[in-house]
């Protein structure tokens, strides 16, 4: 049996002026060469966990600290910051934050150069990881200019040049395409497979990550409710935390099936041998009205009147750069979620900016609500517009979240104070899972926390039109059903939607609308039902799942479930 390589043992951990311990009598271990996923609600612990892994509380962040935590037997408050760098290496959720040199090879250098590597051997660890992760012909590529998953493929490169025994990712897929995202994590897993690299990785999209792992720990509270192999950890989610379940094991407990499949291979598996090939889609015929209906509006020319939002033949570039936005061309009609998807670079953030008046087409005009934006600032859309960026912080400064939110209200001319307004923020803080935050300081929230926060300082100004970008980054799965519930009422409240995701699960089951964006340019357009059901990357587990199984599209889980039971009722 492998020997420990970090133990931690009756950790109590609390933020400064926090009310409960973020880490409470938390005793847990990790053997040499394991992968490790941390599971849990956002909020549970994770993130701080990791920080107790390599020193950064109390160090860092402050607060009151008890307990041991230590790597190979070692107490981690013994070594030097340097020493602990040598070997116990952490990638954050956002990698621009941890970049901080402006060309490539600098960056993967940067670390080396602060640890007084010798620089005949730092010019070969720079060559090595720069070849083992594809980074070589952008050597000399500016860091700011690089994609999302190349600055991701950075920001590890740039850890990995330490030679680290440990590696520690929070949430490194998050901002990814889905493309994007399986080519950081097969990374990750060669590092562990092929150098022995011990990595405790912690991810809300688990669909993405539970067959990688050799053991999963999940959290609640901080502390570890579940410790075990991945198909055990299935049937504790099933029994204790449903919000924790991938989409494909959710299917088969939603269907009141016993098996517990955690990837589209065993479900595909076990669906095919419970469906007879004749046997028609009894979910797709339930709703194959609806989606006529809806295929036909896209498909006519809608009346201008119905437009919300109107991009015409845009085209932008930023200075000194080639095009980002090439002539394109989109509608959004009132009162529907429309949900923008593509890679990584390909102009989603850029035209979401279009629509809020910060950035103006070289060519082409955009609209919102009939007005044209090249004579309009951001403030003249105040009241009318709400956004929400990729970066949560740029909206989190004042000292509690209550008064976020009533300094949001403030600036588009809504009460901040009396019954009202006090109860139009508590249905969106408690519609958010925010309402027991009311009164802490933004900054001491998790990322996910950090994430709705920014999101309920946007949605108490109760804007007609809502543009987000990435809002279910950091969300576990109940959160999410929380948010889409919420965004489909604000909807049949009279408000428009439009919504930057890579997520393809929640845009399924959410949007009326799905817009697929590549190089600059609108690529297809559709109905979830349309966009979907025949997708490769860009397709929910639950539609892969079905695909060549059963007759018709599934794309929802309500759809596979009615599939399944169905199918069990006439057994």
């Amino acid at each position: 049996m492998a020997a420990l390589e970090l133990q931690l043992t009756d950790l109590t951990y609390t933020y400064p002026d926090a009310q409960s311990p973020a880490l409470d009598q938390l005793t847990w271990a990790v053997r040499r060469g394991e992968f490790v996923v941390l599971a849990g609600r956002s909020g549970c612990g994770k993130s701080t966990l990791l920080r107790a892994m390599n020193g950064l509380v109390p160090e860092f962040y402050g607060g009151t600290i008890a307990g041991s935590a230590r790597f190979r037997n070692a107490l981690l408050s013994d070594f030097a910051e340097r020493k602990i760098a040598r070997h116990i290496g952490m990638v954050f959720q956002d990698p621009e934050k941890q970049l901080v040199m402006s060309e490539v090879e600098r960056e993967i250098a940067f670390g080396l150069e602060n640890l007084q590597v010798p620089q005949a051997e730092m010019r070969r660890r720079v060559a090595e990881v720069m070849a083992f992760f594809d980074l070589t012909d952008l050597r000399r590529q500016k860091t700011a200019d690089l994609s999302g998953g190349e600055k991701q493929k950075v920001a590890i490169a740039s850890v990995m040049a330490l030679q680290p025994d440990v590696l520690l990712l929070d949430e490194p897929t998050s901002q990814l395409d889905p493309g994007t995202a399986q080519e950081i994590l097969d990374l990750i897993k060669r590092l562990n497979e092929e150098l022995g690299l011990t990595v405790i990785l912690v991810e809300q999209r688990l669909d993405r990550v539970l067959h990688l792992a050799d053991r999963v720990t999940a959290m609640d509270g901080g502390r570890i409710e579940y410790d075990g192999d991945p198909a055990g950890f299935a049937t504790y989610a099933a029994e204790c935390r449903p919000e924790l379940l991938p989409p494909v094991t959710r299917l088969f407990v939603a269907a009141e099936l016993p098996e517990r499949p955690l990837t589209v291979k065993a479900a595909r598996q076990i669906v095919a041998e419970q469906l007879r090939p004749e046997e028609p889609a009894f979910a797709v015929e339930r709703k194959s009205s609806l989606f006529a209906r809806l295929r036909d509006r896209w498909g006519q020319k809608r009346a201008e009147e119905q437009a919300a939002l109107r991009a015409l033949g845009v085209s932008f570039a930023y200075p000194g750069e080639d095009e980002v936005l090439k002539e394109l061309t989109l509608q959004i009609d009132r009162g529907t979620i429309t949900t923008i998807l593509g890679a990584n670079g390909a102009g989603k953030s850029t035209l979401l900016r279009h629509f809020i008046a910060l950035l103006k087409p070289s060519a082409g005009a955009v609209e919102v609500e009939g007005r044209a934006t090249a004579s309009l600032d951001p403030a003249d859309l105040a009241g009318t517009v709400g956004y929400l960026s990729q970066n949560p912080s740029d909206y989190l400064f004042h000292d509690t979240l209550w008064q976020e939110c009533q300094f949001s209200r403030e600036m588009v001319g809504l009460p901040t104070e009396g019954e009202a307004a006090e109860r139009e923020i508590s249905a969106v803080l408690d519609s958010l899972g925010l309402l027991g935050h009311k009164d802490r300081n933004p900054r001491d929230l998790s990322g996910g926390e950090r994430q709705r926060a920014a999101l309920a300082a946007v949605l108490v100004q109760h804007p007609k039109l809502l543009l987000l970008d990435e809002p279910t980054r950091g969300l576990d799965a109940g959160q999410k059903d929380n948010l889409g519930r919420y965004l489909r009422d604000y909807v049949q409240r009279g408000g428009t939607v439009v919504l930057i995701t890579h997520d393809v699960e929640f845009a399924a089951e959410h949007a009326h609308f799905a817009v697929l964006i590549d190089d600059g340019a609108v690529a297809a357009a559709g109905t979830p039902q349309e966009m979907f059901a025949r997708g490769m990357f860009y397709a929910p587990q639950i539609g892969r799942v079905f695909r060549g199984v059963s007759a018709g599209d599934v794309i929802t889980l309500e759809d596979g479930v009615n599939i399944l039971t169905k199918k069990e009722r006439s057994l």
